[in-house]
């Protein structure tokens, strides 16, 4: 497996593996294979984590990239910018944190130009946490770069380095005979029972084979005298180095522990802190000789992570301190500043404010380098040293946000916990806000709602309120406690406005009152009010809201340019926590105005990019749910909706978990199972249903119709379709009262020539799909009447439209009802343009704008040639030749009709 991911970086497809296992079953060897079996020429990367360095933030990826930062100047500024301040080579600019991961893979991609690159981490478990992400997001992402990452991870520490997407190689332990080669060639000279208990002992693990004869006297070697009880294996290893050291002189032991605590193998530290205590200049010679360290030049290395962890976790709390207090002596010079705070923090066990303040203010230095796992570490030990209730619940609090922010929301959840109890009036305010927001993304929304509404008391500040306000009447809607969310709206014009967005969102939570109170006029009225405010806005959220209060009002296609405006400034302006939730709304607006591969491509990055940050988007699985299920991948389909059902379930999210079920009726529908169909599209529009949620039953209303009329469940049909004219009557669009005309046509409720003749005259107002499947059938009723040439008209026009949709599944059944007529159905070539994927659609369409390489994968989070491989690919299935041919193809204004 290493040879090949070595051979395919260099051949410039790139690929990452973690190799896991227990400590000392030949990680480090095996990686150390991977260095000496690199091409000539190819860069060789190397850093590897400490465990008490596990909370720098950072400081795991200066010791990797410090040799490829040359490369900085050609990442885009934002980028460029956002590493260097995180790497404290210029100041921090409070970047989000996934621009720092983006910017990890530039650099490594931009290093990987020049010649191949090999990037190796060892001991990835105790990499701080902003490092980790940073990597492992670069590694999920490699595809044309000639680059290889491989990462060594311990198992059995409390810590995991948790690499999801990244494949994995678990080692065990060596076979008999190669145990037993081992063992011989460390020249124990055990006698034969000894031999067979020191192999049994082992486990196959080579560490140990060479590591327990050490632990063993003469006699016990040669089995004069009695052999130990066995222990676990780590532990005992742990021993075995605990004895070694035990051995040395006591000024050796105490230079050691020092060179145990700096973590950072700088021996010109190690020995100022040193003599700090006293100590000879020649104080670790005896280690060295010993074989437990090694010293070249001004770097001290351990004989192995045990050694280390030997030393640490064997010293008393007292010792540990000493060493602390003397390291931190030591360190001087502004940048080590944060190194320094950390061990004055370790040797102060009591309650002191001023190191509590400077561990705090190490916290904000963190943050704004986006290294928040280690800021809420910081935080929580600067809570640890006050002695002031308020400053430590505020220390606590600034933990909590840090934690969210770090993509560890039930590190938040305690947190919070622990803070509300002595928070002050506005902190326990923008705990509760920030205790909705995560249970809205990640866990149950009737909790969001709860402490939102909680936190809506307490606040004085206006903005904040209708913030907390806007994030309440979502949860509520999603929730399915419409009440609550109308109540929300008619309080919030009570509220004070300070800011054009603050107007924006006091109109916008009116306007939605009122569509779920049945007041469309009023409703209408409000919105376009906002929609004025938001013309002036450059908001992500702002717009977002603004998208969804357009397609509301105003039907299909409306909402599309507040939707591409609010994806486009999150992009512009690196607001990545904003920027798979304005997808989100571009997904589904380009899947109602048929756009269908674009909405995939906006549905694949949200769904990425939420996973990066830590939260749950379900609405992403349910648009790629839906495209899927429209291109005939039944399988993908079926799989993301169970997904987006179970996250809607988890949460409490009727309204998630009932998109879904619309969406699972709306496949089985798709591909021609009705009573499936009907099954899932009856019971989720049932009004005796508890999670029953009238904002999401309207749409699925059609389909539910449709399927129990084609699954013979008429009287069902009837009510649903009864359902459907009481709730159109409050708000009668023209796509809205086509589609109520389209179901009375189907139950044979009115004269079908009359109902299809309403339907067809108000389908402009449709979307693509749904004008066309009203075509497909007006024309299977016409086809049964025997009226075939009157049905092959509206047939043609279905598969036409089906066909420029791509919607396959539906394009084979018009295809078959044509035929039915006596009519000989041309097969479809697929055209150029349709056989791009998502990725190289959407990365076209970024060519056409005139973006260039560099400029996309800033935006995709991709790294440039990786861009310039899927458009290469472009080139190839269009027959082109340059950008200036894709310029003049216009792909990017390729929508449906």
């Amino acid at each position: 497996m290493i040879d090949r991911v070595l051979a395919d970086a260099g051949g410039g497809a790139g690929g990452a593996l973690v190799v896991r296992g227990e400590t000392g079953i030949g990680k480090s060897a095996v990686l150390g294979y991977a260095v000496q079996q690199v091409a000539p020429g190819m860069l060789v990367l190397r850093t590897g984590g400490v465990e008490a360095e596990s909370d720098l933030a950072f400081a795991g990826l200066h010791g990797l990239l410090r040799p490829v930062l040359a490369h900085l100047r050609e990442l885009p500024e934002p980028q460029s910018a956002a590493l260097a301040g995180a790497l404290g080579m210029a100041p921090s600019t409070g970047s989000h944190r996934l621009l720092i991961c983006a910017a990890v893979l530039g650099l490594l991609a931009a290093a990987a130009e020049d010649r191949p690159v090999l990037c190796v981490v060892d001991d990835a478990q105790w990499v701080d946490r902003p490092s980790a992400d940073a990597l492992v997001f670069a590694a999920r992402r490699l595809q044309a770069e000639r680059l290889a990452m491989l990462f060594g991870a311990r198992e059995g520490e409390v810590r995991r380095f948790e690499a999801a997407g990244v494949p994995d190689l678990a080692l065990t332990g060596l076979n008999p005979p190669s145990a037993a080669a081992v063992l011989a060639a460390g020249g124990c000279g055990a006698a034969p029972p000894v031999r067979e208990r020191l192999l049994a002992e082992a486990g196959g693990n080579p560490l140990a084979l060479l590591e327990l004869p050490h632990g063993l006297s003469q006699a016990q070697l040669e089995g004069r005298a009695a052999l130990p009880e066995a222990i676990p294996l780590s532990p005992q290893l742990e021993g075995v180095f605990r004895q070694r050291i035990g051995r040395l002189p006591e000024t050796a032991q105490t230079a050691l522990l020092i060179a145990a605590a700096d973590t950072t193998g700088d021996m010109p530290a190690v020995l100022r802190a040193m003599a700090g205590l006293g100590l000879p200049v020649d104080g670790l010679d005896p280690a060295e000789g010993a074989g437990l360290v090694r010293i070249a030049g001004t770097t001290i290395t351990f004989r192995h992570p045990l050694v280390r962890s030997a030393l640490y976790q064997g010293a008393t709390m007292s010792q540990r301190q000493r060493v602390h207090a003397a390291l931190a002596a030591a360190l001087t010079g502004e940048e080590n500043t944060d190194r320094r705070v950390w061990h004055q923090a370790l040797a102060t066990l009591t309650g002191d404010e001023e190191v509590a303040a400077a561990l705090e203010a190490s916290a904000r230095r963190a943050q704004l380098r986006a290294g928040h796992a280690s800021a809420a570490t910081a935080f929580l030990r600067a809570a640890e040293l006050s002695t002031d209730d308020t400053r430590r619940a505020r220390r606590i609090a600034a933990a909590a946000q840090a934690a969210w922010d770090a993509g560890q929301p039930d590190r938040a959840r305690d947190a919070i916990a622990r803070a509300l109890p002595s928070a002050d009036r506005e902190t326990r305010g923008q705990l509760l806000h920030l205790s909705g927001v995560i249970e809205a993304r990640t866990g149950s929304r009737r909790d969001a709602c709860t402490r939102l509404l909680e936190g809506i008391e307490i606040t004085s500040d206006p903005s904040l309120r209708l913030e907390m306000m806007s994030e309440a009447a979502m949860a509520a809607i999603f929730s399915g406690d419409l009440a609550t969310a109308i109540g929300l709206g008619d309080r919030a014009a009570d509220v004070p406005t300070l800011t054009a967005r603050d107007r924006l969102m006091v109109a916008l939570l009116r306007g939605f009152a009122k569509v779920l109170a049945g007041e469309h006029e009023q409703a209408q009225f409000l919105f376009a009010g906002a929609l004025e405010q938001a013309e002036a806005l450059d908001e992500p959220r702002a717009l977002f809201w603004a998208s969804k209060a357009a397609s509301t009002a105003w039907g299909v296609g409306c909402g599309l340019p507040y939707a591409s405006r609010a994806v486009e400034a999150a992009r512009r302006q690196g607001l990545v926590s904003l920027l798979p939730v304005a997808l989100e709304q571009l997904g589904l607006e380009l899947v109602t105005t048929g756009s269908f591969d674009l909405a995939y491509a906006a549905a694949e990055e949200g769904r990425r990019l939420s996973f990066d940050i830590g939260h749950g988007r379900g609405w992403h699985l349910t648009v790629m749910a839906m495209v899927e299920a429209l291109w005939g991948r039944e399988t993908e389909a079926r799989r993301h909706a169970e997904e987006a059902l179970a996250l809607g379930q988890r949460t409490a999210s009727t309204f998630l978990s009932s998109i879904a079920e619309h969406t699972l009726g709306f496949i089985e529908l798709t591909v021609g199972r009705p009573e499936p169909a009907a099954d899932r599209l009856l019971a989720m529009t049932d009004t005796g249903r508890p999670d029953f949620n009238p904002v999401v039953a309207l749409p699925a209303l059609p389909d539910a119709v449709e399927a129990a009329i084609r699954a013979g469940r008429h009287e069902e049909a009837s009510q649903r379709l009864e359902m459907m004219r009481g709730l159109v009557a409050v708000a009668p669009t023209k796509a809205r009262r086509a589609l109520v005309a389209r179901c009375e046509a189907l139950l044979g409720e009115r004269d079908p020539d009359e109902a299809f003749g309403e339907a067809a005259r108000h389908a402009p107002a449709l979307s693509p799909l749904d004008r066309a499947r009203t075509e497909l059938l007006y024309g299977e009723w016409l086809r049964r009447q025997r009226r075939r040439t009157d049905a092959r008209v509206h047939l043609r026009a279905a598969l036409e439209a089906f066909r420029r949709l791509g919607a396959l599944p539906w394009e084979q059944r018009a295809e078959a009802e044509l035929r039915a007529t006596g009519e000989t159905v041309r097969k479809r070539d697929l055209s150029a343009a349709e056989q791009l994927t998502p990725q190289e659609l959407q990365i076209a369409g970024l060519v056409t704008e005139g973006l260039t390489n560099k400029e996309i994968a800033a935006q995709l989070f991709l790294s440039p040639r990786t861009v310039d491989y899927h458009l290469r690919k472009v080139f190839t299935k269009l027959g082109i030749a340059s950008r200036a041919d894709l310029i003049r193809a216009a792909l990017s204004q390729r929508k449906p009709t």
